[in-house]
């Protein structure tokens, strides 16, 4: 007699996706009751216009700044999900991001101005790209070849460019008048296409198409291909992979190598932008190369998974700018903002229960079917 078993519903694929959700909810729930607490009259309404973008007050143009803010965290979210699957903690995104801005401006004004079109961008973002692989290859050696842990360097990695960048500012593009760098050419700035007529925002531009053609490039080369099957399997078992004859130096190179590529590719992004952005002296750590470490959290290392991580924080981060008109200190955007991050970090945790919880329901069910053959 042949006994068929009732189809389960097997969430094994779905555990990323509602793990992230989890955190997102978990989040927001904290958010909501930081802000009823400070201001328990306004409280509500800050925290709907919060959550839907600010585009009830702002209209679609808010869309253009949406892109904005999820252009250069899309890139580094999926610089840290390269170097996380193979086992690479990269916190090396802010120092890799600013040097590829600082490349691309100086690219900008003492080069690639004089080029053809499209030569006249192009380069800066090449150039860019490369700056932040190069920022990332010490700490690479370091790690592959002296096994020096990568966290410190890339973290010390990041104190030394905060403070290199002051100096090369002030010395080739520094603005005294106004304390920041001076504007690239307007024929080095990226393209803006039919962005303008869709987003109804005339400072948009192809930043984001790019950020998320790179995610899409990522995700192939990690999931499709033979370097991305040895990277990940360096990072789930180092050892074992250098017993199964995969070169573990040479994919911790080429790891970190593209991550800081990637998170270079995202400053020079950002400060190609048409709408013009600039590098000011003072004495801090890009959040874009942190932000892009919670993007990996909510994507749960998936370069795909990135833009979604990336769009939802940059909503956040829309809706946060009219946190004023409600009484609301600007500084709540970042507390708010922390916490979202704070929750994101668990997504990974999360996903590891419920797998657990799923590997306990297929064992108790095999054992049920078995003795129903039986």
């Amino acid at each position: 007699m042949t006994v068929k078993a009732k189809k389960r519903f097997d969430i094994s694929s779905h555990t990323s996706l509602l793990s992230s959700l989890v955190a997102i909810v978990g989040g927001l729930v904290i958010a909501f009751i930081v802000l009823m607490l400070t201001n328990p009259s306004k409280g509500f309404s800050a925290f709907t216009t919060l959550i839907t973008g600010g585009f009830q007050l702002g209209g679609l143009k808010n869309l253009g700044t949406l892109f904005y803010f999820a252009t250069p965290i899309l890139c580094t979210g999926v610089a840290m999900c390269v170097a996380f699957q193979a086992g690479i903690f990269n916190i090396g995104g802010p120092g890799q991001y600013s040097v590829g801005a600082l490349a691309a401006i100086l690219t900008s004004l003492y080069f690639s101005k004089d080029l053809p079109a499209p030569l006249t961008w192009i380069v800066p973002l090449i150039v860019a790209t490369l700056a932040g692989a190069a920022w990332a290859l010490i700490p690479g050696i370091l790690k592959a070849y002296f096994n020096v842990n990568v966290v410190i360097g890339t973290i010390m990695f990041n104190y030394i460019e905060m403070y290199y960048m002051m100096h090369w500012i002030n010395e080739y593009c520094y603005d005294a008048m106004k304390g920041q760098t001076r504007a690239i050419p307007a024929q080095c700035k990226l393209p803006q296409a039919f962005m303008p007529a869709i987003t109804q925002n005339k400072t948009a531009d192809i930043g984001i198409l790019i950020a998320i053609l790179i995610a899409v490039v990522a995700w192939v080369i990690l999931e499709k291909t033979k370097l991305g099957y040895e990277l990940k399997a360096c990072g789930k078992n180092a050892e074992a992979s250098r017993y199964a004859g995969i070169k573990s130096k040479r994919n911790i190179m080429i790891s970190i190598l593209l991550s800081g590529a990637l998170c270079g590719l995202g400053g020079g992004l950002t400060h190609l932008s048409a709408s013009g952005t600039y590098i000011t002296m003072k004495e801090q750590l890009a959040a874009e190369g942190f932000n892009g470490i919670a993007v990996c959290c909510l994507a749960n290392n998936s370069p795909l998974g990135a833009i979604l991580g990336a769009l939802f924080l940059a909503f956040l981060t829309v809706g946060g700018n009219y946190m004023q008109i409600f009484g609301f200190q600007r500084e709540i955007v970042s507390v708010i903002t922390s916490v979202i991050i704070y929750f994101a970090a668990f997504s990974l945790f999360l996903k590891q229960m419920l797998e657990k919880m799923l590997m306990r329901q297929k064992t108790e069910i095999n054992k049920v079917t078995g003795e129903e053959l039986k």
